[in-house]
This record gives C-alpha cells, sequence and structure tokens, in this order.
C-alpha cells in the first residue's frame, strides 16, 4: 500500500514538473526576437534603356612585333614574357660587329673625301692666282699692242717690232687661256670632292641606322607577351625577336549581327561587362564597314577605361543600346552571396524577412537586374548588415 502510494506521489510530481516545463517553453517560444532596423525598398519594374548584348574579346590597343633587320646572332636579352617596359626601355642587344666594320669604312671615306675637298680648293685657289697673273699680263700686252698699232700705223716702228708685240699679246691671251681651264678643273675636283663627302656620309648615316638595329628598344609602354629568340639564335632581316603589346587603353572586339549595325555610331556609349562582373563604360572607336559573310556580323571597337580590371584575350560582354524596355533592378546592396547561393530578403506582410534565392545580372555600379526569383511589387532589404538572418522581424528604417 505504501509502495503504490509512493509511486502515485512520483508519478505525479514528474507530471506536474513536465507540465512546468512545457509551460515555460511555450512561453520561451512565443516571445519574438527584437525587430531589426534596415532599410527596404519596394522593386517595380522600370524602363531602362533597351540593348543588345553580344561577345568580345580584349585585345590591346597596339601589339608590335619587334624583328631583325640585319644578319647576324642575339647577343643579349634583357627581358622575359610578362614583363612590363617603358618607352625607349633596352630589350635586346645584336651582334653589332659588321655594322661597326661599315661604319668605320664610312667615316674613313668621309675623312678621305674632306682630305681631297681641301688639296682641290688649295689648288683652285692656286690656279686663281695664276690666272689673275696671266689675266695681269694680258691686259699689258693688250695696252702694248694698241700703242704699238698707232706707232706702226704712223710709220714710228718697223713691222717686225709690230710681229714681236703681236705674238707677246698672243701668247699672254693663250697663257689666260690656260689659267681658265685650269681654274675650270680645280672647280671640277671641288665639285667631284664634295660629292664624295655626300656619299661618304650618306654611307656613314646607313652605318648608323645599322648601328641602332643592333640595339631593340621599346617603342612604347607595353608588355612584353611573346619572346622568339634567346642569346646565341642566328637572326636574318625579318626574324621575330619579341612581340610587346600596349597597356594603356585597351579596346575590346566585337560582333554584331547586321541586322543591328544600324544601331552602332562612332563614339556611342556601350557597357562592357567582364567575367568577374565588372562594369565599365566605354566608347565605339571604330566600325568595320564590311559584313563578314560567313557570320552576318558586323565587327567594331570599343575604347575601354585605363581602370577597367581585364587581360588581354579575356572575354566581355558588350551591350548596345537599343530600344527601351522593362527591367526589375535591384539595389546592389540587396543581394547577398553566400558560397554559390545568390539572394534577397523578401519582407512579408507580417515584417518577417525570408531569404529567397534569385537570378541577377550587373546592370551599373548601384544595381543588379534581377532576371528570376522576383516580382514586381514586392519589398526586400535594401540594406543588408550581419543582423538580417532568414526569419528575423525587420523593422523598416
Amino acid at each position: 500500500m505504501k509502495s503504490r502510494t509512493f509511486t502515485a506521489l512520483l508519478l505525479a510530481s514528474a507530471l506536474a514538473l513536465h507540465i512546468a516545463c512545457a509551460d515555460k517553453g511555450a512561453e520561451t517560444t512565443s516571445t519574438d526576437p527584437q525587430p531589426v532596423s534596415a532599410r527596404v525598398s519596394q522593386v517595380n519594374y522600370q524602363t531602362v534603356p533597351g540593348q543588345i548584348e553580344v561577345p568580345g574579346t580584349v585585345q590591346p590597343r597596339n601589339r608590335i612585333i619587334l624583328s631583325a633587320q640585319l644578319n647576324g646572332f642575339v647577343r643579349d636579352m634583357h627581358v622575359r614574357v610578362g614583363d612590363t617596359v617603358r618607352q625607349n626601355q633596352l630589350l635586346a642587344t645584336l651582334d653589332a660587329r659588321d655594322a661597326k666594320g661599315q661604319r668605320a669604312a664610312a667615316l674613313a671615306a668621309v675623312s678621305a673625301a674632306e682630305a681631297a675637298l681641301a688639296e682641290a680648293r688649295k689648288s683652285h685657289q692656286s690656279a686663281a692666282d695664276m690666272r689673275t697673273a696671266a689675266k695681269a699680263a694680258t691686259d699689258l700686252a693688250t695696252q702694248t699692242l694698241t700703242r704699238y698699232q698707232k706707232l706702226y700705223e704712223a710709220r714710228s716702228v718697223s713691222p717686225q717690232e709690230m710681229d714681236e708685240v703681236r705674238t707677246r699679246h698672243n701668247t699672254s691671251m693663250a697663257e689666260f687661256a690656260s689659267r681658265e681651264a685650269m681654274v675650270s678643273a680645280a672647280e671640277d675636283r671641288i665639285r667631284q670632292a664634295e660629292a664624295r663627302i655626300e656619299q661618304a656620309k650618306a654611307q656613314a648615316a646607313r652605318a648608323e641606322v645599322m648601328m641602332s638595329w643592333t640595339t631593340l628598344k621599346a617603342p612604347a609602354d607595353g608588355r612584353v607577351v611573346q619572346r622568339q629568340a634567346d642569346p646565341g639564335t642566328a637572326i636574318f632581316p625579318g626574324t621575330p625577336i619579341l612581340v610587346i603589346e600596349s597597356t594603356a587603353r585597351p579596346q575590346a572586339v566585337a560582333d554584331i549581327p547586321s541586322s543591328n549595325a544600324a544601331l552602332l555610331r562612332p563614339g556611342m556609349s556601350v557597357r562592357v561587362r567582364s567575367v568577374q562582373g565588372a562594369v565599365a563604360e566605354g566608347k565605339i572607336a571604330e566600325i568595320v564597314p564590311l559584313s563578314d559573310p560567313s557570320t552576318h556580323s558586323v565587327q567594331f571597337k570599343v575604347d575601354l577605361p585605363a581602370d577597367f580590371q581585364t587581360t588581354t584575350g579575356q572575354f566581355v560582354a558588350v551591350e548596345v543600346p537599343s530600344k527601351s524596355r522593362n527591367a526589375l533592378l535591384a539595389p546592389r546592396t540587396a543581394v547577398r552571396e553566400t558560397g554559390q547561393l545568390t539572394g534577397v530578403f523578401v519582407v512579408g506582410t507580417d515584417s518577417k524577412a525570408r531569404f529567397r534565392l534569385v537570378k541577377v545580372t550587373p546592370y551599373d555600379a548601384e544595381h543588379y537586374e534581377v532576371l528570376s526569383g522576383l516580382e514586381s511589387g514586392e519589398t526586400i532589404v535594401s540594406g543588408l548588415n550581419s543582423r538580417i538572418t532568414d526569419g528575423v522581424t525587420v523593422k523598416a528604417q
């Protein structure tokens, strides 16, 4: 009897304890956590400029192939693939022995021609002095002949004396003509020497050009993308050695269907989006005025901002403006990415935030375009913080 009474009391105590715990638990679950203050906004379709998205590839504005201009071999290479170079930076040194020899021969020819010119000028000066003396003798002989002619007519001199004076006059005239010929010959030698100097200087200038070919320097700022020779490699005119691509002001080369080519205009602003999601505004710089018959597309080039984070050969999407369209835009601050999951917190009529998966694509620097998962008119948390979790009560700021 006592055992039954004890058992009944024990069961009654356990039942009372269970009921108390249940009441306490019910009280706990019925108490909601404190609401979290956050910015909320309603998403609605907006009329935005339409666009046609076409694929493109990032390319450098300039691609420079540095090739050998002479026969020889590579002496030194000063850069590697991937190195960033500055304009006029030394990149490679080629064998310069042949060029040095030609330059030395050309400079020697210049010296020889200048010496010949100096000698020709001396000869010309001597011939000119002798011509002056001959001219004076000729003038005197002419005056003497004139006087004797008058005396001969007056029968004051004999015919023999007249003949002697006439002979001296003719001799002086011949001497003067000879000196004139010497001066003319000296002038010809001067002109020939000057011509040889010009020719030798031209050869020297070409030798200097050949010397410049023995050093390869960067024609512009850029990056080394190919190195096709090493020290000791035999080279010939036209042998490619290095390829440099400019790093400043890259371009995107894209193709648009021919049916939409009329949308393109030089200078038009277009949006460019990289595979990493970076968005930038570019301008159409060039439109190829031909349609590719195999792809039925027209190619165009877009100037990209200098700070656009891309690499050569990277795929980009180019959005060409077209007719306006409706788009569902959400602030970037409303989108949460957790691993491979992308979603927003939708605030229901009970003021609770529920995490919902959505598919978005970058629209601009401040918004994503929602492609699926969200309906127009729904309210979302636009200012996420660490306290926003699934099921939390949100107090709109």
